[in-house]
């Protein structure tokens, strides 16, 4: 039996967010590594590995045979979720996407509004937008992490729609709801700082003053709030 591959830090944090025991959907499976990755530890009982083009999705198929995935993981050519049925999935990884993709994928899947289904979310742009998107839709974020791969940071959550308004602080937007502490988080931090100092500067530049006054507070709450000095 070939030996299992260990996922890369960002897959893994993503792993870690999935219920132990559930019915898996892996949109934009590209390799499929992380729906085989859980079958093979035993964490979840079965998977269905999704992408919009063929050529992933062979490449997946035959990944899923060299590491012996078996019949628990199967296969779909699918743009987001829309060859997916409810009862194929309880817990919906979207990972490696930008967020207003991911956004879209959410907001037109309507099963997906269900207490009882999971989303596991790791976006690589736009990630503001995917959160209050999120918020608006009724999904309320329940756990995020940061991880830092490859030399970049990245954030990753895990979501339910609930029938409730969804509460959010003022630091929601950029930070989520990343608790200070660790030196991953401290990046992400860092990271944000670094993407609104860039728009406070704009704004000074064309004279917004009033948004350039929302920016500057924006930073010295997350310096604060995060513990950031320099």
């Amino acid at each position: 039996m070939r030996p299992l591959f260990q996922l890369g830090p960002r897959l893994a944090l993503c792993a870690g967010f999935v219920r132990e025991g559930t019915v898996l959907c892996d949109v934009g499976t590209d390799h499929a590594y992380l729906p085989i990755w859980l079958l093979k530890t035993g964490k979840i009982s079965r998977a269905l590995a999704c992408d919009i083009r063929p050529g992933p999705l062979e490449t997946a198929r035959k990944d899923g045979a060299k590491y012996e995935a078996g019949e628990g993981l199967s296969f779909r050519l699918s743009d987001g979720l829309r060859q997916v049925s409810p009862e194929e999935a309880e817990d919906v990884v979207i990972a490696g996407m930008g967020g207003e993709l991911i956004l879209r994928i959410v907001e037109e899947t309507p099963w997906l509004r269900d207490p009882g289904k999971r989303l596991v979310l790791q976006p690589m742009s736009s990630v503001p937008e995917l959160r209050l998107g999120l918020a608006e839709a009724g999904f309320q974020v329940l756990e995020e992490e940061a991880v830092i791969d490859g030399g970049k940071v990245y954030s990753a959550f895990s979501a339910a729609w609930t029938d409730s308004p969804v509460e959010a602080d003022p630091l929601y937007p950029t930070m989520g709801k990343l608790r200070p502490g660790g030196s991953c988080v401290e990046a992400y931090a860092r990271k944000v700082l670094r993407e609104l100092d860039a728009q406070h500067r704009g704004a000074v530049h064309t004279g917004d003053e009033e948004r350039a006054a929302q920016l500057l507070a924006e930073i010295g709450r997350i310096r604060e709030t995060y513990g950031i000095i320099s």
